[in-house]
């Protein structure tokens, strides 16, 4: 993926390991699988990262939540700057920020060092609303669902597929300090994936009529990004200590924690292509209740479990987390005129990572309390969660034939 001739500003080869997306979407598949590479190695053992610097178990749902918190600094203006700036250097500069920071992980002194390395790595969120345009662009009305599922899901879990695994055994062979040092490996070829992209200028908001105050009067736009804040906010607080909670609870070894991850991943690639395959789950809606049914079955799992094919059979169905995430810009694709776009998926941004920034601070305090506490509040969130998923999916449904854009029929 490293040579010009691949990725070169000629254009005039197809690139190798084409997903068949055109140009930009496939550099964004390879960017977006190497980012989630990156995320992988370290993700599933940061919460046990953090505790070992010296943090109590609120001290590690305060730092997860300062991610989230820090997150929504750098997404309120990300739809602003993704109509003014060329999303061909925003995107990349942004996220060599987030290179950056990764690495900088690795040689925190203390839990608290931290907070400002977080502000720095969460430079990079600004560029999702922008790939987010770009993939809804660079692809018709025909492609556009099949872009953002291979993009936003199944190419970053085929990535995790290896990545947790691995950093499990680097974690445990060499240091979990180490891990964070090949992430940043990961990250900056991502970078490097990045910078191949080819989009025009983006057109002010105001020539567009693309503001937030338009995006505020699109009913379906809000109802679906209120969803997505309720779903992440609920979920987040039963998934953030599960690590904390197999090592405390039932001493799972780092290695196994990060196996799991992996487990994770092929559930996600399972549920992806079962979204892609089976007819009745090809609209983004119908996908998004499969992902949300099976996600609880995950805390009945840890709840009841105590072994490790229990414990892995949850990571599989916790993947219903991951897959539901992407298929949420699937459906905003699918029910936003293009000069919302860019504001509507930064809202989305904005409000489904105020659930998630949230929700750490509240596992934390309820661990402190009792370690399988938060997998219980989650439980119960899940009732209204999937209660509010299915009348907006009425609503959505319902106002179809108003939406003043086609809706794209997946391609399968």
């Amino acid at each position: 993926m490293s040579g010009r001739s691949r990725f070169g500003r000629s254009g005039l080869k197809r690139p190798s390991f084409s997903t068949g997306l055109g140009h930009n979407n496939n550099v964004l598949f390879w960017a977006m699988l190497l980012n989630e590479l990156s995320m992988g190695f370290y993700s599933t053992l940061l919460p046990l990262y953090i505790e070992s610097l010296g943090a109590s178990p609120g001290q590690v749902g305060l730092v997860i939540g300062m991610q989230g918190v820090v997150r929504l600094m750098f997404i309120a203006p990300a739809g602003w700057l993704a109509d003014r700036f060329p999303l061909g250097r925003l995107i990349p500069i942004t996220r060599s920020m987030t290179a950056i920071g990764v690495l900088l992980y690795a040689v925190a002194g203390t839990w608290w060092h931290l907070l400002p390395i977080i502000v720095l790595a969460s430079i990079g969120n600004i560029a999702f609303p922008a790939i987010s345009k770009v993939i809804a662009d660079s692809s018709d009305d025909a492609g556009r669902t099949r872009a953002f599922t291979l993009i936003y899901t199944v190419g970053p879990s085929t990535a995790l597929l290896l990545s947790p695994s691995l950093g499990g055994v680097i974690g445990e062979a060499v240091s979990l300090r180490a891990v964070f040092v090949a992430a940043a490996i990961a990250q900056v070829a991502s970078v490097v994936c990045f910078m191949r992209l080819r989009v025009q200028s983006s057109s002010s908001a105001s020539a567009g009529g693309g503001g937030y105050w338009a995006v505020l009067r699109f009913r379906p736009i809000v109802a679906v990004c209120g969803l997505f804040l309720f779903m992440l906010l609920v979920l987040t607080v039963g998934f953030t200590l599960v690590p904390n909670f197999l090592q405390d609870v039932h001493g799972v070894s780092v290695r196994t924690i990060g196996l799991f991850g992996s487990v994770f991943a092929l559930g996600a690639v399972t549920m992806g292509l079962v979204i892609a395959r089976v007819p009745r789950f090809s609209r983004p809606m119908d996908a998004l209740v499969l992902t949300m049914a099976v996600t609880p079955l995950a805390f009945v799992f840890l709840l009841l479990g105590s072994s490790t094919p229990m414990f892995a059979l949850s990571y599989f169905c916790r993947a219903g987390y991951l897959v539901g995430w992407g298929v949420v810009y699937a459906v905003l694709g699918e029910v936003t005129p293009s000069h919302l776009r860019s504001r509507s998926f930064a809202m989305a941004e904005l409000l489904g990572g105020f659930g998630f920034a949230i929700a750490p601070f509240i596992a934390g305090a309820l661990y402190e309390v009792d370690p399988a506490l938060p997998l219980i509040a989650a439980l119960v969130g899940v009732a209204p969660m999937l209660l509010a998923l299915l009348l907006v999916r009425r609503y959505v449904l319902r106002l179809a034939p108003l939406i003043p854009e086609p809706i794209p029929v997946p391609a399968t």
